[in-house]
């Protein structure tokens, strides 16, 4: 068991856990605490609101899966009195040994076992799964229910296209408040269809109509993507109905994900979707406010060593249990991975993990970062232009690139910009809010680096602009979004 403050963080809910478990380090309100002989348990008591002391343990058999008991009132896993108890070890607060682990403690790792054990089976059945018999169709009863769900799916979708054609025919610009409200109440009816994902797509385009943005940009990008979200949705969904198994997914794009479908493990095994023994090291790490989904979203970059890909990784914490839910945290350490699952997607297909481990930074990670870059700035964009052709993709893909030199230029009006350039002097312009950052910098410091940029394409310019959100020299990453 290696603690260190970035791992406690990492596993803590969201800052004000950190916090208050810090605080109660100060107070001294820990007392009678233990570690068992093997390292793998520490617990104690921790004075609270309540009368008696509350007992809080985490636990490290699984030192890649550790888990927080407390038998305080708080919903929140862990809470600030476990985070405060790993706080207070790392503090150097006297943990007497313990030679047996607690009989409760012992009982509910039994439990765990057991739950971790049938996951895993069910995780190893799903492997050993060949194509054959994945595409293999299930009982009628399940087929039944499948065509019945698909035909209450095409039947929202048919609302849906009536309510874009009516919002196409008053046009952007004749959508006064009040209809606004009337078109509201039609699309919450769309969350009784199973399109929650169509669903979303309207809420974000009334988002920009109220918003009122420039030129209608948005708003008629957004009535762009409906328009070919529903068409593949209802292509999909009928040939899906038409398939001897109605059940089987598509992993070849996201459209399974952009109507509703939310991926198991299981489901991502079965088909293939996971490589195993990685390293992946976070290069970019925001938070953002959805307000069309109505949650926050944590959203990271990642760049695994093995392979070179970028992959995404996104948390969702809708408003009404955001108290509940994890708030991922920027993780400086590279985390080691038994198995990486992979959804369906494009240049950064979103990943998901739940086991790993953290360790040091090594000086040759970054050297390893910075040659897994391309070093061919006309053929990245040739890829990111053929993603952002296809109507439902990201449109907003994130590239590694390496810099063979940087130069500061100004336009007619004396404005600077950033562009790089690569060994085979192609030149990218570099934009976005992060630019202010970057020009920080003497481009002389620029040479020889790799920055992942976030593309963006201009409708109204033409141009394909790389916004930075990471730099990566020899010796660290320094993230431009925080």
């Amino acid at each position: 068991m290696e603690l260190t403050p970035d791992y406690i963080d990492s596993l803590a809910l969201n800052a004000d856990t950190v916090s208050n478990g810090k605080s109660l380090v100060k107070k001294g309100s820990f007392m009678n605490l233990k570690i068992t002989k093997d390292n793998s348990l520490i617990f104690g008591e921790c004075v609270g609101s309540g009368k008696n002391p509350y007992m809080c343990s985490f636990d490290f058999i699984d030192e890649k899966d550790p888990i927080a008991r407390c038998n305080c009132p708080s919903r929140q896993i862990p809470c600030k009195h476990a985070v405060g108890l790993l706080y207070a070890f790392i503090e150097g607060l006297i943990f007497e040994e313990s030679p047996d682990v607690p009989e409760d403690i012992a009982s509910k790792r039994d439990k765990v076992a057991k739950r971790a054990e049938n996951k895993e089976k069910k995780l190893e059945e799903a492997k050993t799964k060949n194509k054959a018999e994945v595409a293999a169709p299930p009982d009628k009863a399940s087929i039944a229910a499948a065509v019945k769900k698909i035909d209450t799916q095409l039947e929202g979708l048919a609302i849906a296209e009536k309510l874009l054609k009516n919002i196409l025919q008053m046009g952007l610009a004749g959508i006064d408040a009040k209809t606004q409200e009337t078109l509201k109440a039609q699309i919450t009816q769309l969350g009784n269809y199973h399109i929650k994902g169509i669903q979303t797509a309207f809420n974000e385009l009334f988002i920009y109509i109220k918003e009122k943005d420039e030129n209608y940009t948005r708003s008629i990008t957004q009535l762009l993507y409906i328009r070919a979200l529903l068409k593949k949705a209802i292509e999909h969904l009928n040939a899906k109905k038409q398939d001897q198994n109605p059940l089987k997914l598509d992993i070849t794009c996201e459209i399974e994900e952009q109507i509703e479908h939310v991926w198991k493990l299981e489901e991502l095994s079965a088909y293939g979707c996971y490589i195993q023994n990685v390293e992946l090291i976070q290069l970019s790490f925001n938070i953002y406010n959805d307000n069309a989904r109505r949650e926050f979203i944590d959203e990271s970059y990642y760049i695994c060593l093995q392979n070179g890909r970028v992959y995404t990784t996104k948390n969702y914490r809708p408003y009404r249990a955001v108290k509940h839910i994890k708030e991922e945290d920027t993780v400086f350490m590279p985390l080691v991975i038994d198995e990486l699952y992979i959804y369906p997607g494009g240049l950064n297909p979103r990943i998901r993990y739940d086991r790993y481990a953290m360790r040091e930074s090594q000086p040759n990670d970054y050297a390893k970062i910075k040659s897994l870059g391309t070093d061919d700035f006309t053929e990245a964009a040739k890829v990111v232009k053929n993603q952002i052709k296809t109507p439902l993709a990201d449109k907003n893909p994130a590239v590694l690139l390496k810099i063979s030199d940087a130069f500061r230029v100004k336009d007619a009006e004396g404005v600077t910009y950033l562009q790089i350039e690569d060994a085979k002097s192609n030149r990218q312009l570099l934009s976005g809010g992060t630019i202010d950052l970057l020009k920080l910098f003497d481009p002389m410091l620029l040479k020889g680096q790799a920055v992942l940029a976030l593309y963006e394409y201009n409708v109204e310019t033409g141009m394909l602009t790389a916004k930075p959100l990471a730099l990566i020299t020899d010796n660290r990453i320094i993230r431009l979004v925080y």
